[in-house]
């Protein structure tokens, strides 16, 4: 690994980060791929340190060990915290029994609800998404021309498509969609802009 600041990374600072990774290997699910990464984290971590380093209140090797040390407690802490214990982590593609219908392979029993938790997306259902078609259309029959033509591309097109085409400054466009979008929250439609 090069050092980008060799002055401040001593032979001990060197050792101290040695040490603490070689009792990391193989806990936590650090592995030997992981050893430059935990190096570069703890020499990065010692140079910010070094900054508040006041050699009149400690030993600079003291300082060092202290920030080596606690940076270490803190990524076993971490690592190590509930839902990231990797000790936890399995494969989807294993086969599990189902009630009445026997060996199944888990993925086989990942719905699309589950796969929308996991991503935080709450789709609308074919009855919401109806409603806000015919909610949408009657905003947009209510508009001025200029504004109804403008809405109806925005459907397809970036608003820097169309300030392009139309010859006119993005930003002199995009006024004219804020004031678009007051007609559509004043048209009931605010939770879906």
């Amino acid at each position: 690994m090069r050092y980008d600041d060799q002055s401040q990374i001593d032979r001990f600072t060197r050792g101290i980060i040695r040490r603490k990774i070689k009792q990391l290997i193989g806990r936590a699910g650090f592995t030997k791929q992981d050893w430059e990464d935990l190096e570069q984290d703890m020499v990065v971590r010692v140079l910010q340190a070094l900054k508040s380093f006041d050699p009149d209140h400690a030993h600079r090797n003291k300082f060092v060990t202290a920030v080596v040390e606690r940076y270490v407690a803190n990524i076993l802490r971490d690592k190590q915290a509930r839902k990231r214990d990797h000790r936890r982590i399995t494969s989807i593609n294993v086969t599990i029994s189902i009630r009445d219908e026997g060996p199944t392979e888990l993925t086989q029993t990942i719905g699309q609800r589950e796969l929308d938790a996991r991503r935080g997306r709450h789709p609308r259902s074919s009855d919401e998404l109806a409603q806000l078609a015919r909610d949408v259309a009657e905003v947009i029959g209510k508009l001025p021309a200029e504004l109804r033509e403008l809405a109806e591309r925005l459907k397809s097109e970036s608003v820097s498509d169309i300030a392009r085409d139309m010859g006119v400054p993005r930003t002199t466009l995009n006024e004219i969609v804020r004031r678009l979008r007051r007609r559509f929250e004043n048209g009931g439609l605010k939770d879906y802009m």
